[in-house]
């Protein structure tokens, strides 16, 4: 899991051996673009040309060959979803627990600000891309990427370019 420096995204992708084992270098969409109405408010078929841009911008500086379907070796298909972070801190760390280091007991106008914007759920957009084997159909690897979504009303293109090529960057160069 990697999360990109104080940007909102995080990274969380599974390991390439058996993706690597493959050698596996062309690959395909499983599924065609959505098509897009004219006016349409759904999120998915607005980030969707985002998407593939940013994965095949970032497979093709890897080596990977994008063909078309009855060529490849693995085919390509992403999820998106909407979803939470409740603000609360995870279970398990060792620096869960905060101690104050003196008695001052007068608030911070900033630290009480901070706790407020911090603390309520905050919305995040869920990426899910899954590489299939083209002849088995078995999952070869995935990775999911969340961010935060800043607002919920437009779409940062550039964000969402940057955070699939983020996500493919875990893999192995073609062979």
């Amino acid at each position: 899991m990697a999360l990109v420096a104080c940007s909102g995204l995080d990274v969380t992708a599974d390991g390439t051996d058996a993706f690597a084992a493959t050698q596996y270098s062309r690959y395909a969409w499983r599924s065609e673009p959505p098509s897009q109405p004219r006016f349409s408010k759904d999120m998915t078929t607005r980030k969707s040309p985002s998407i593939r841009a940013g994965v095949e911008e970032k497979m093709s500086e890897l080596g990977y060959q994008r063909v078309d379907k009855a060529s490849a070796q693995f085919l390509l298909e992403y999820f998106a979803m909407p979803g939470f972070n409740d603000g609360q801190l995870v279970s398990g760390g060792s620096n869960e627990e905060l101690y104050g280091s003196s008695v001052n007991r007068q608030i911070d106008g900033a630290a009480l600000d901070n706790a407020y914007a911090l603390s309520g759920p905050v919305e995040i957009g869920k990426i899910k891309l899954v590489f299939f084997d083209a002849r088995t159909a078995d999952v070869l690897w995935r990775v999911q990427v969340s961010m935060v979504v800043e607002d919920s009303n437009r779409i940062d293109h550039d964000k969402v370019r940057e955070a699939m090529r983020e996500a493919i960057a875990k893999l192995p160069p073609a062979s």
